[in-house]
């Protein structure tokens, strides 16, 4: 049996998924009985958009001192995502006035990711890390989908292997929140990128696709998929208002919208292939209700970080049986 591990995109709301899979883990470990447990040990294919690429290159960042082993904890790597939201969406004056509150240039600097990324992560490569993987991106000069994984690297080489630092910064540069992020092969060659949110914000079909090429001939009722989402949103948008909306008007809810309905969508389609192959139990969708918190990608306030927590110990309260039955047979598979 084969895992899969694919977490969306959200921005801050990648809060979630993270305190969730740092849940996951710690009973994972007291179950297990077995301190040097980590989260990517456990599956055998981690995928991420976005946020969820952000957490995904963090999983499996190398350690130094053992290159087969994760670095991190996941709550080590929760702590991170809390400490790097704040950073990564906050407007200094200066800058506020250089990009005219955003309609010169991008809302927000991306020196703090890049910044946060090369101290967190390192120079560590893709092709270096312990597990099969997949991040998505846009490449603006392709007009391309480019989803980074270790087994690229053995097709195609150098041109293929990324920086994990670099490759965090590209698939959360979502357009007009940061600009777009140009990174370099270890061939030297450059590719000018975007969020994979605007494609997948969901990767859980790019997932599926990538575990069939990297185990021919294996049907899917051998494979098991956890996918978590960044919160469930269930903001309406009235006709009173909506009719009167121009173009700025706009730009926020589109993208609210275009999230939501992706996720939505691929979860469809890949509940639905899991139950067409007789194994609909295969498949597991965590998508936390967010309660009170904001769902604004980038309100990184301490008030919605506090709520953004409260509400994955909400859903992780209330879901003891779904959580423990998934350590019972991530354990099951790695013994």
């Amino acid at each position: 049996m084969k895992h899969i591990l694919s977490i969306d995109g959200g921005g801050i709301r990648g809060i979630l998924p993270a305190a969730i899979i740092a849940n996951l883990e710690k009973r994972l470990i007291r179950q297990g009985n077995d301190s040097t447990l980590r989260i990517a040990g456990c599956f055998d294919l981690l995928a991420g958009t976005s946020a969820g690429g952000i957490l995904t290159a963090l999983y499996l960042t190398p350690d130094p001192a053992n290159p087969l082993q994760p670095r991190y904890t996941a709550s080590e790597i929760l702590d991170f995502y809390c400490e790097l939201g704040p950073l990564l969406f906050r407007k200094s004056p200066a800058y506020i006035i250089r990009s005219a509150g955003g309609l010169l240039r991008s809302r927000y600097s991306e020196d703090a990711l890049y910044d946060f990324a090369r101290k967190i992560i390192g120079d560590a490569y893709i092709s270096e890390v312990a597990k099969d993987c997949l991040i998505t991106a846009y490449d603006l000069g392709s007009r391309k989908a480019l989803l980074f994984g270790r087994e690229a690297t053995k097709k195609y080489g150098d041109m293929a292997d990324y920086k994990l630092c670099d490759i965090a910064c590209a698939t959360s540069a979502a357009p007009s929140y940061f600009i777009p992020a140009e990174i370099p092969a270890r061939d030297g060659g450059k590719r000018h990128l975007v969020d994979g949110g605007v494609y997948a914000n969901n990767p859980s079909m790019c997932a599926l696709v990538e575990a069939f090429k990297l185990w021919p001939g294996k049907p899917l009722q051998e494979f098991k998929m956890l996918s978590v989402g960044c919160g469930k949103v269930v903001k309406p948008y009235h006709h009173n208002k909506t009719r009167n909306f121009g173009y700025i008007h706009w730009l926020n809810p589109i993208l609210d919208i275009l999230m939501s309905s992706v996720a939505e969508t691929t979860d469809y389609q890949a509940r639905q292939m899991f139950h067409i192959a007789g194994v609909p139990d295969n498949y597991v969708r965590i998508e936390p209700p967010m309660l009170n918190a904001d769902s604004r990608i980038d309100n990184a306030k301490p008030y919605n970080i506090r709520r953004l927590l409260s509400a994955s110990q909400n859903f992780i309260d209330h879901n003891q049986i779904l959580l423990d039955s998934l350590c019972e047979g991530l354990l099951d598979s790695n013994n």
